[in-house]
């Protein structure tokens, strides 16, 4: 039987996800009908509430959790990779990577 996670550990993954989804709010604020000195202080409150969530979560999830899902959102991994794909068994997949290579 699989174990269940905490609650805490539950309420600090998703203050970390969180996080992330604030700063869509930071390119949306310029265009938003305020004065400039009331952008720059949404911005400014959006980047503060996300670090104040982020570490908020990191600190109820753990370390090791944050650090899973902040690689799941680094760019440098999100292609597949290669070497993965080259050790399956389909031969049909291999065959279609090799004729679009060609």
């Amino acid at each position: 039987m699989k174990q269940e996670k905490p609650v805490l550990y539950r309420i600090g993954i998703g203050l970390i996800i969180a996080s992330f989804v604030v700063w869509v709010a930071v390119p949306i604020a310029p265009f938003l009908p305020f004065s400039a000195a009331v952008k720059a202080t949404i911005v400014a409150a959006v980047i503060a509430a996300a670090e104040v969530m982020f570490w908020l979560g990191v600190l109820l999830a753990g370390k090791e959790a944050a650090m899973k899902l902040k690689g799941y959102w680094n760019p440098k991994h999100w292609r597949i990779n290669r070497q993965r794909l080259d050790q399956t068994n389909d031969v049909k997949q291999k065959e279609e990577r090799l004729e679009e290579t060609q």
